[in-house]
């Protein structure tokens, strides 16, 4: 059994102090203070709600005290500190709030550029109050803390993740390079991306442990269970819980071997037995099924309320698939499908642990709306709606080490609350009618996250004015200028180009990047070096008040420019060609010179992308320096 610690990846405060502070309240109001300090803190009670506290037991009649981020009581007929917000929740349903345990919230699951406030949105409107979030790398994840901290953007409690796969292994095919999948074939090897990775303070370690592509396609590589019990040790020494890309039973038992904290996801290829049963149970391994994006899509119909939930161009999607002919379920994806259901029951009936995620982010798995299918999904392969809600809450906040902060409604707990209009723990449906969210006791506007969420405008987001120099070589840590980390990608395939950079620490050489290019084998291949603006090139960066952009290059090839621009998607990013020589000169590129549809803006950017192109299986160079905006 893994012991857990406090966990220093916290994506909030310390877990530890936030604790002691919640406590400090509750003993406040005992004592019958405002406040453990001069300023008074928020408080709301919610009176008379249905009560499901997310433990199992039935739902009571009771109030529940809000102080602060805390709960600070609950029971009938409570006191109230003065100025007390009341909420009347006669005739509603309070339950914690739900955790989706498996997200990518940086894919809008349908054809848009990525937007992170819309996602997030999609979330607390849904009631979901914690997700884990599995489409970042490192340089994103501080960043995000910092944009989501109260009075920035709406957002659910975040778990961050950091990723790791092998070579050859899926999540490494995509061409985001091997900073944002960091690649381990050995315990060495892993141990070494460990203290990488442990360095951004991740709430979780996500890894890329099974290979098969679902009979659709030849299977990639899969970890070893050595490997993958080392990242686990070098995890859990460090509170972390490290759950998998697992499908198959195979790696299954390889995944509860290894002692990671959940697979996550369904196994799809056999029927789970009673080996990897006695497994799971003996390292206390769970299991999170992301039914909703296994679910076929083809013949997916959706409630009244479901259909409502959606944003408009989800739900555009939905109605341009449902005008066409029933497109038929190819055979390796139904007997999947048969599959995961059957283990689902056999689960569930052995006593493993089941909680909630959805892959949202997926092609057709939306943000928010999945969460509430995924748990509607388990009540229709056995599960009461009560312990669907327990998988969505309880267990869920298990999992990852955070009960004694979420997943249950007592004193002392972290005030994520939602209060519904109905009863959700003996009719499932009800999910969707949520009237009031509380976010560490934070209300949330529910109409203003409508809006945002519907809107076609892209969510605002923090920026930051650029001085001019983006990389003059000036730091000694291989970082910019800007505080950023240059990170490399290509296009996708496995068989993608690869790209190496290095920065000569022999002054004759100069404050220089060289850049070292091995094409792949697809048409057109490519290399680039992403060149942050701002750090993960999350926020946004304001170049307006220059002309373009600057450097020195020495090469021979063909190289081009792009700009990743916020609201955009890559394949309409501003984009330039420019040549170099092997003698070397300065290439400037104005602005104006930027290709793309509509008009170029300066002060939406995110990160330079310097590219080199080549013939399949040629190697190519560039050296470039004092990169630069000029005026």
């Amino acid at each position: 059994m893994s012991v857990r610690v406090a966990r220093p990846g916290a994506s909030r405060e310390s877990r530890a102090m936030s604790l002691l502070r919640r406590l400090a309240t509750i003993l406040a109001i005992a004592l019958g203070m405002s406040a453990v300090s001069a300023e008074v803190p928020r408080a709301a009670l919610i009176h008379n709600a249905r009560v499901f506290d997310g433990t199992g037991a039935p739902a009571v009649v009771e109030d529940v005290l809000i102080v602060g981020d805390s709960i600070v009581a609950v029971g009938r007929n409570l006191k109230r500190p003065h100025a007390t917000r009341v909420i009347d929740a006669r005739g509603m349903t309070l339950i914690p709030g739900l955790h989706d345990l498996h997200t990518h919230l940086r894919a809008p699951a349908f054809d848009a550029p990525d937007d992170l406030g819309k996602a997030y949105a999609a979330y607390l409107l849904a009631g979901v109050t914690t997700v884990n979030d599995y489409s970042l790398s490192g340089e994103m994840l501080s960043p995000i803390r910092d944009m989501t901290k109260p009075g920035g953007i709406a957002a659910p409690h975040i778990e961050m993740a950091v990723r790791i796969g092998v070579p050859g292994g899926h999540g490494t095919e995509f061409g985001w390079g091997d900073f944002f999948t960091m690649q381990v074939s050995t315990p060495r090897s892993a141990h070494l991306a460990m203290r990488q990775a442990l360095a951004y303070r991740p709430d979780v370690i996500k890894v890329f442990a099974d290979g098969w592509r679902y009979g659709r396609d030849p299977d990639l590589n899969s970890i070893n269970e050595d490997t993958l019990a080392a990242i686990v040790a070098d995890a859990h020494a460090a509170g972390i819980p490290v759950i998998t890309h697992t499908v198959t039973l195979k790696q299954a038992k390889i995944a509860a071997m290894a002692g990671v904290d959940s697979v996550g996801h369904g196994v799809g290829d056999a029927p789970v037995d009673a080996e990897l049963i006695d497994l799971m149970k003996r390292n206390h391994t769970a299991y999170i099924a992301t039914l909703a994006t296994f679910e076929p899509q083809e013949n997916r119909t959706f409630l009244p309320a479901e259909y409502a939930s959606l944003r408009p161009a989800e739900r555009a999607r939905e109605d341009a698939r449902m005008a066409k002919p029933l497109a038929p379920i190819q055979p390796y994806d139904s007997k999947r499908w048969a599959i995961m259901q059957d283990n689902i029951r056999a689960l569930k009936a052995a006593g493993i642990r089941i909680a909630i995620g959805t892959d949202a982010g997926i092609e057709g798995t939306y943000h928010g709306s999945s969460t509430i299918r995924e748990i509607r999904w388990l009540t229709m392969l056995g599960f009461t709606p009560a312990e669907a809600l327990v998988a969505a809450t309880s267990t869920s906040a298990g999992i990852i080490g955070t009960e004694r902060q979420e997943g249950t409604i007592k004193p002392g707990m972290r005030a994520d609350l939602v209060l519904i209009a109905g009863k959700p723990d003996e009719n499932i449906a009800d999910l969707y009618n949520v009237r009031h969210v509380w976010v560490a006791g934070r209300e949330q506007d529910l109409i203003a996250l409508r809006k945002l969420a519907d809107g076609a405008a892209p969510t605002p987001m923090p920026v930051a004015k650029m001085p001019g120099p983006i990389d003059t070589g000036a730091r000694s840590d291989g970082r910019t200028d800007l505080d950023t980390l240059p990170v490399e990608s290509t296009e996708a395939g496995t068989d993608h180009s690869r790209l190496f950079y290095v920065r000569p620490t022999d002054p004759r050489a100069g404050k220089k990047l060289f850049l070292t290019a091995r094409m792949g084998a697809r048409a057109q291949p490519f290399a680039q070096l992403i060149v942050p603006l701002t750090k993960g090139a999350v926020t946004l960066a304001d170049a307006s008040g220059f002309t373009g952009v600057a450097f020195d290059a020495r090469g021979s090839g063909r190289y081009s420019l792009a700009f990743d621009s916020y609201g955009r998607q890559p394949d309409d990013w501003f984009h330039a060609s420019f040549d170099a020589d092997e003698t070397g000169r300065e290439v400037r590129v104005p602005f104006s010179a930027l290709q793309g549809s509509g008009a170029f803006d300066p002060k939406v950017l995110r990160a330079l992308l310097i590219r080199l192109h080549g013939d399949p299986g040629a190697t190519t160079w560039l050296e470039i320096g004092n990169l630069r905006f000029y005026r």
